[in-house]
């Protein structure tokens, strides 16, 4: 499918490229094609393009020519987009279910624990992209039946690795971070490293699949880490 773009003209050097303001994977699958294409054609000129929702972002080192820039864009975006040209993976992430926030999820959704563990496990989450600190993943695909408001009052300190329900959203904590979100599970997985390049294995346009785990499996898991001899799986999508 094809939308209408909009575009907004932020700055003399930001210009912002937008699709219809809906969370959706052809969107973000559309917005990847294009990136990649304006990236390959204005590479110099651009100081960064970011990614959101539904709008695409440009930085130009320069101030740009706002008809003759849009001109180009709709041009690409005329062109078919070819979606085998993104590479993207489908990332296995173990999680142990014993959130300290699980009971309030569980009232609030009227599941039991189990149901939860199942019903949070079973999608593929989309990344969209990262944003609120380094690393943290925004995903699409939470199943309605697990929707679960923000506490009124945030933790002053939320766990490293803790996987966790915010409103309609899942995700994960990649530091120790104070947050609002309903923590249900821990992963043992380091999935913010400097170290490494990218810092964060996944990217936009990947999927996440958790998967559960028992405590005796997160000890193991989290002993090959130590010794870095564990790598995250994947699969290729």
């Amino acid at each position: 499918m094809t939308y209408n773009l909009s575009y907004k003209h932020i700055s003399q050097n930001i210009l912002e490229i937008c699709w219809p303001a809906e969370i959706s994977k052809d969107i973000l699958l559309q917005m990847m094609a294009l990136k990649k294409k304006i990236i390959s054609i204005w590479y110099e000129e651009l100081w960064d393009v970011n990614l959101g929702y539904h709008c695409l972002s440009l930085h130009f080192k320069e101030a740009y020519y706002l008809d003759g820039v849009i001109s180009q864009i709709e041009e690409l975006y005329s062109e078919k987009v070819t979606h085998s040209i993104l590479h993207r993976k489908r990332w296995k992430i173990p999680v142990l279910y014993q959130g300290k926030d699980l009971s309030r999820v569980a009232e609030i959704t009227k599941l039991g624990i189990n149901e939860i563990i199942e019903q949070h496990q079973n999608p593929s989450y989309l990344l969209h992209f990262f944003g609120f600190m380094p690393g943290f993943m925004y995903l699409g695909g939470l199943s309605e039946r697990l929707f679960a408001a923000r506490k009124d009052q945030p933790d002053p300190k939320i766990q490293k690795g803790s996987v966790a329900i915010g409103g309609k959203q899942t995700g994960i904590y990649p530091m120790d971070s104070p947050g609002g979100w309903n923590i249900i599970g821990l992963t043992p997985v380091e999935l913010f490293d400097l170290k490494q390049r990218p810092p964060v294995s996944a990217q936009p346009g990947d999927e996440i699949k958790f998967q559960s785990i028992n405590k005796q499996e997160f000890e193991t898991i989290s002993r090959s880490i130590l010794n870095q001899n564990y790598s995250l799986e994947y699969e290729t999508i």
